[in-house]
Formats: structure tokens, sequence, C-alpha cells
């Protein structure tokens, strides 16, 4: 009868259920099973939502872990509590091996994925920590709709030059392009359907663009890199820095004491080396710009430099200095310059030592 009652409150929520009581002289527990595993836990508020989103479609080697953090639902197991303890929860999960192909004229590039689902959205998911999502039908400004998003795991330490396959899939995603997806799993789908994902496509090619620079074999760029706004900022930084045509920092006159003017300088001619630090999840990476130009003294003291064009001699990965700023940045003495999209300005961001 307790069995019953429990289940009677516990299906509304999770849908059909088994119980199973054991007992034996020494011991006692109740197994309960479900069709959803995912069901067993609360999805009430939007961090709760968001911790379930991302043990389904996160990291897959993760998903156990994140499983633990999460909350069981109060109401179904308040309906259990006069059963047999310990309980032991149990369900499906859904992981079907499939591909998905991007297609852009005239190249595609396909990528194996485990198609899996919870009760608010399906998707499919790269091993590395990348997945495609699409939620269940919602309500959003009076239409029913479905909301379509591309994930990179903010925990995943999964190395991105270890993963190939996904940088030529994200490289291959450009606003014209659709997905195709195997054994007629729906509809292609545009590419600019999915929310973030163009996001990550552009560090995809940044990525591919700053592995020309020198010393880039040991910077440790990291899936978890493409999720964060200041790794973002950073890559796009110096995918621009790898190309001769561009001069991604400040060209002209450059002064660290902002009082003093130029025309109240000495100038000697010379080399003038320029660090430029950008912030990854795990490392500082100072990249050093250096050009032929002329260093301006004041009262005998360097205070700025004036030069035409820059290159990039090489990046140098650091232990990660935490910063207020989430762009690229320069320290000139007492002033910082940070590059918001290619743009410079002064900011008070910390750089550390």
């Amino acid at each position: 009868m307790r069995a019953d009652a429990a289940r009677k409150i516990a299906e509304p929520i999770t849908g059909p259920v088994q119980i199973q009581i054991h007992r034996d002289a020494d011991s006692q527990a109740t197994l309960i099973a479900s069709l959803d595993l995912y069901a067993w836990f609360e999805q009430g508020t939007p961090a709760e939502q968001e911790a379930l989103y991302l043990a389904t479609f996160g990291e897959p080697v993760r998903r156990d872990q994140r499983m633990r953090e999460l909350a069981l639902s109060g109401k179904v197991m308040g309906g259990l509590a006069h059963l047999p303890q310990p309980y032991v929860l149990a369900g499906f999960v859904m992981d079907h091996p499939t591909r998905v192909c991007v297609q852009t004229t005239p190249v595609s590039a396909e990528l194996p994925v485990l198609r899996t689902a919870n009760e608010q959205h399906f998707g499919y998911v790269y091993p590395a920590g990348f997945a495609l999502t699409v939620s269940a039908r919602v309500e959003q400004d009076g239409q029913y709709v479905h909301l379509m998003r591309a994930l990179a795991d903010p925990d995943s330490d999964a190395l991105l030059g270890d993963h190939p396959v996904l940088l030529d899939f994200l490289a291959t995603c450009h606003p014209e392009s659709v997905f195709c997806f195997d054994d007629g799993d729906g509809p292609p789908l545009d590419v600019t359907c999915f929310e973030s994902l163009g996001d990550l496509a552009r560090c995809a090619a940044a990525y591919r663009d700053a592995q020309s620079l020198d010393g880039w074999d040991a910077v440790p760029v990291m899936v978890k890199d493409m999720a964060s706004p200041e790794s973002r900022n950073s890559l796009m930084f110096l995918g621009s820095a790898a190309d001769p045509q561009t001069q991604p920092i400040p060209r002209g006159l450059l002064l660290a004491a902002p009082e003093v003017e130029e025309e109240d300088c000495d100038t000697a001619s010379g080399t003038i080396n320029v660090p430029v630090v950008c912030n990854l999840a795990h490392s500082s990476l100072v990249a050093w710009f250096s050009g032929r130009g002329s260093v301006l003294f004041h009262d005998g003291d360097p205070c700025g430099f004036k030069v035409p064009a820059f290159r990039l001699d090489t990046v140098e990965v650091l232990p990660r200095v935490p910063s207020r700023s989430l762009f690229p940045r320069v320290l000139l003495g007492s002033r910082t310059l940070i590059c918001d999209e290619g743009r410079w300005q002064e900011s008070d961001a910390d750089t550390g030592q």
C-alpha cells in the first residue's frame, strides 16, 4: 500500500515508475526505476535548470559528478518517505551514436556525436564538451518556439589541439551554413538558429590562424576557453596578430605619462619591444611585439615611443595573472591600454607584475 501511494505521488512528476522493496534478515532497500533518470531532479529555478542542462549536455565524463550535485525533487522524495531506506533511484539515459554534418558551399564537415535528451531539451554531444541543443516548445513573445543553443562546457579541460575534428567542424560553420542530421533526425537547420555558435566558430577560426605564431605549440587552449568572454577576446586578438598585414596594437605615439607633450621630449632611435597580456582559463599569454622607432625621454626618463609598424615575435606562456579587464592589455607605466574589438582605449585594469 505504501509503495502504491508513493507511485501515485511520483508518476505525475517522473512518468511511469517501478518500485521494488527488498528485505532479508539483515538488510532492506527500495529500488525505484523511472524511464527518465533526469526526472528525479528539481527543475523549478533557472539555476536548477541550467545545472541539469550541463549534466545532460556537458562533457560526458563530468555527468556522474554533476548529477551527484543536483537537488532531488522534494515532492518525489517526500512521497517515498515511508518506504524502507536506503533508496536506490534508477532510470534510463539515451546516448545514441550519430553524426551531425555542417554544409557550406563548397565544403562540409562531420562531427561524431551522441544524441541525448532530458525532459526539457534534446541535443548532440561531442565528448570534449561541445553540444548543439534544441529545447522543447516554449512560449516566447506570444509565440511557441524551440530555443536552440551551442554549448562549450565551461569546465572542460580538453585541449582544442587534441580535437582537430571539432576545430574543422566549427571553422566550417558560417552564417550561410546548414546542419544536417543522420537517420533523418529532423529537417536541416540554419547555423544562425543556434545561440552562441557564431562566437564558438570565430574562436575556432582564430585558433587556427594563431597556430602560425612562434611559441603557439605551448599555449594550452581548452574547450572551456571558448565559453569565457575573456579567453575569446584573447583568441581573437592573437588570431588577428598572426596576419602580417594586420597591426593589432597601437601605432604612432604612445606615452606612459599622458601629461607630457611630445615636443617637450628628447628622442633616440631604437627597437621597441611591447608585451601584450592576454588571459586564458589557466594561463596568461604575453605576446611580444617589436618594431623600429623612436624612444621619447622627458628629463632623462623614458616616457613613451613612436613606432610606424610592429611585428609579432613570439608568444610566452606564464601562470595566470587575474585582471579586472576582459580584454588584452598593454601596461605603460601608470597607464593601461585595453583592446576592445580592435579599438584601444585607456583603462584602470590591473595587469599584475
